[in-house]
């Protein structure tokens, strides 16, 4: 029998299946979508349209919920399509007869998977028709790219926005092609109603733009929960002001810049970033095509006639908002950016956009490289942040423990007992030998570890007393003895995000939003160095209440709730006053700062500074800690080294304050920079053991 065609077909399948999955596909990260399904008189709707979230952050989906039938309890479980490849999450929520009820199911991206099943269950019973699968972002193992979420009742053109930021960011060719396309685009419209009302939501989002009517429009709650995300890093662009934005006291009073600290002002767009910018253009798989329009960053003149058939150059060379007033202006809000249009900036082109984003900076505006952490991939600086009391491996007397053990257990007791005649005990003393070995490796591990969970903490919290309001960053490790019954719990208000070492692999867990953020099981395991970045957005009422300075003094009273160990007071005219040991709710005067002074608070914010233990600098010391990569035969995630943590905000702001103490330089004026003894409501999810705490609280007043 002529087996020729069976060949044949087998061959098509196999091209078919290598161009499934061997070639770059064009990958555009926004995803997700918005169904409805009935059972049992219960009526769901979910939407999980979003932009974000290939490297990590949490990921919303919005769910509404209408009980026609009797007073029930429903399961909500979002359950990963592989074991292991994304935590297990769940919530229970009561639903009375002829009521409603919407709430938002937050996923923490923190493993490689993107599918899942979301299902309903009543009295442990699974209501099928109400089930469906779940897609949610892949992993980008490339460069990031800013995720971009516009909210508005219409669909947004971005595509002149993503093309200025691919003409920005493009090196020139797709990293790992061969395997992966390059990112085109990472954007999402969606409606103004039933948005989630928790910053978590928005934290693998770069930029939210919205209409100032449409942000006015929303429920506070959902209002807050945006400005709350941007104080900790985010990017808000609000147009159709309708006014000079910097006058806009509605918008103003909407993002609570109007409360904040005088020093901080609209910055009117600069015109000398209104240059034309190299437009690149890329094919479905991201690669950059070499016929794409090739100008070089140049001065636009100013009204330079255009031609009613204009070229491919001339097109890429057009702006459209106005040069001879400020388009825009862009303020600081917390950690992140408010920027402001006056008009929409929708019609903008490539250039336009381009003049924007000169005006930020584009790399801090992406969420990973702005916290230094992905969640999804391995990072540096691991082994940086160890604690000290908990040891690396002790490879060489482990080896000499199970030699001894092999030599005991084998050769010399098949020795000594046939010498006596008794080789039939051998199936006595082999188990025992083989207990007793185990119970001192026991004592050896309960001695040195305990049961407790040991705990390093480094933090900064910026408070901003005009608003009362709070953002807390925090980089914990933690090592737990015996893993706690309970697990982990942090506020709702709280990202938790994981950071792992270079080539580390996620595990099962398990999250229930049921009451608080509970991570049930899966995050901290008995005996494994484990470390997470925490962002909390919280109210702070206390505050550092600074008097009117005299000739030689500035009077401070303490009003936190942490006594201060070294505090820097800077006064309205930017004069540096210095104090140290100043207990909660008392006051003192504050000196002029003088040299000794700034050495002395120097030393204090280099106390407990991340580096490599001793023990550990020589190579063996730090593979002993390594997990090999999976991705690479040496060790570590493509692209790992892109996430230090040292490069996220945190440490940068405290790079930052060491450099200006140190050279004497004048800080910005109505600020105070206090290095405090306690955690400032840092949460640690369980009982602690604090081995090392260090916090610095920077102020404005």
């Amino acid at each position: 029998m002529d087996c020729r065609p069976a060949t044949k077909f087998v061959a098509i399948i196999m091209l078919a299946i290598v161009v499934a999955f061997g070639l770059p596909q064009r990958s555009v990260r926004a995803v997700g979508d918005q169904y409805s399904a009935s059972e049992d008189d219960i009526q769901l709707s979910v939407d999980y349209r979003w932009a974000g979230g290939s490297l990590g952050g949490y990921y919303p989906i919005r769910i509404g919920l209408q009980n026609r039938g009797p007073s029930r309890e429903l399961d909500i479980v979002f359950r990963p399509m592989y074991d292991g490849q994304l935590p297990v999450t769940s919530r229970r929520i009561s639903v009375d007869q002829n009521a409603s009820a919407s709430f938002t199911l937050l996923i923490p991206l923190a493993g490689q998977g993107s599918f899942g099943n979301l299902t309903v269950s009543h009295a442990g019973r699974e209501l099928k028709k109400l089930q469906n699968q779940i897609t949610l972002p892949n992993t980008n193992y490339q460069d990031a790219r800013p995720a971009l979420l516009a909210i508005s009742p219409t669909p947004v053109a971005m595509q002149p926005l993503e093309d200025a930021i691919t003409s920005l960011t493009t090196s020139g060719h797709s990293m790992h092609s061969y395997s992966y396309g390059g990112v085109t685009a990472d954007n999402q419209t969606v409606e103004p109603f039933r948005l989630p009302e928790t910053w978590l939501a928005y934290s693998g989002v770069d930029v939210v733009l919205v209409a100032l009517k449409d942000f006015e429009g929303l429920p506070e709650t959902q209002r807050l929960a945006i400005v709350d995300w941007v104080r900790t890093g985010g990017t808000l662009l609000v147009h159709s002001v309708g006014e000079p934005v910097s006058q806009s006291r509605k918008l103003a009073k909407l993002t609570g810049a109007e409360q904040q600290s005088q020093v901080v002002n609209w910055r009117a767009a600069d015109p000398r970033l209104r240059t034309i910018i190299q437009v690149k253009q890329v094919d479905e798989y991201g690669n950059v095509l070499e016929e794409a329009v090739q100008v070089a960053e140049q001065p636009l003149e100013v009204g330079e006639p255009v031609d009613s058939e204009k070229s491919a150059e001339t097109k890429s060379r057009e702006f459209t908002w106005a040069n001879d007033k400020s388009p825009f202006e862009i303020r600081d809000l917390g950690q992140g950016h408010l920027i402001g249009f006056v008009d929409n900036p929708f019609s903008g082109t490539v250039q336009d956009w381009g003049w924007l984003l000169k005006s930020l900076s584009l790399n801090r505006m992406s969420h990973a490289n702005r916290i230094g952490v992905a969640g999804r991939l391995g990072n540096q600086e691991f082994l940086e942040f160890l604690i000290s009391t908990v040891r690396s491996v002790p490879i060489i007397a482990f080896l000499i423990f199970i030699s001894i053990f092999t030599f005991v257990i084998g050769p010399l007791n098949y020795f000594v007992l046939a010498r006596k005649k008794k080789l039939n005990f051998l199936v006595l003393t082999i188990p025992a030998i083989a207990v007793v070995t185990s119970l001192i490796l026991f004592s050896y591990s309960v001695l040195a570890h305990g049961f407790s969970v040991k705990s390093r903490v480094r933090s900064l919290t910026i408070i901003d007393q005009g608003n009362k309001q709070a953002v807390s960053t925090a980089r914990l490790a933690l090592y737990a003895g015996m893993t706690p019954s309970n697990g982990l719990s942090f506020s709702p208000s709280t990202a938790v995000i994981p950071i792992r070492a270079q080539g580390e692999v996620f595990e099962s867990a398990r999250t229930d939003w049921t009451d608080t953020q509970w991570l049930r099981s899966g995050w901290l395991r008995s005996r494994t160095r484990t470390q997470f970045l925490t962002m909390n957005v919280r109210p702070e009422r206390g505050r550092l209440t600074v008097a009117a300075a005299t000739e030689n003094e500035l009077p401070v009273t303490n009003g936190l709730e942490w006594a201060i160990e070294s505090l820097i007071v800077t006064d309205q005219d930017g004069k540096s006053w210095f104090a140290s040991d100043l207990a909660a709710g008392t006051g003192k005067a504050l000196q002029p700062i003088n040299h000794e002074n700034r050495s002395a608070f120097v030393g204090q914010l280099e106390r407990s500074a991340p580096a490599i233990p001793a023990e550990l600098d020589d190579r063996n010391g730090v593979d002993s800690l390594n997990t090999p990569g999976f991705f690479s035969p040496y060790g570590g995630d493509w692209y790992s080294e892109q996430f230090r943590v040292s490069s996220g905000q945190m440490e940068q702001a405290i790079v930052e304050l060491r450099q200006q103490v140190q050279r004497d330089g004048s800080l910005p004026p109505n600020r105070y920079y206090a290095i405090v003894k306690d955690a400032p409501a840092i949460e640690f999810g369980t009982e602690v053991d604090v081995v090392d705490g260090w916090h610095l609280v920077i102020g404005y007043y």
